[in-house]
């Protein structure tokens, strides 16, 4: 193997292990979950506030959350919070979400929802 293919090889491996590792720096924990219940109630439920923050230093797009049996008495705007089925819903409008960049709305409902990230697409 000529000095070239080496060079070649090893930086082929190079940029596959980078981008493992950025995919890899994006834990579920990276959208970060803050809730509150507000003194407002509507149609006689608690009215929450959300807000979902991409901690990660990668962008994340395509972000879905657990959000089995969500349900609302309060309408939510379908491009912040959006059921997908399989007791999923896609954050954003499956827009890329930059680091620092949150998601925020309210929810009025009987209980409160954890929405805990489960799958994403990670771009550094």
């Amino acid at each position: 193997m000529n000095a070239k293919t080496v060079v070649i090889l090893v930086a082929c491996l190079l940029l596959c292990a980078s981008s493992s590792a950025a995919a890899g720096d994006c834990p579920p924990s990276s959208i970060e979950v803050a809730q509150s219940v507000t003194k407002v109630a509507v149609n006689g439920q608690p009215k929450y506030a959300v807000r979902l923050r991409n901690t990660c230093r990668c962008a994340q797009s395509n972000v879905k959350v657990a959000c089995a049996g969500f349900g609302t008495t309060l309408p939510v705007d379908p491009g912040q919070l959006r059921p997908v089925g399989g007791g999923m819903c896609l954050l954003n409008g499956g827009r890329p979400m930059k680091q620092g960049q949150f998601v925020a709305f309210f929810y009025a409902w009987s209980k409160q929802f954890a929405f805990r990230r489960v799958s994403s697409t990670v771009a550094c």
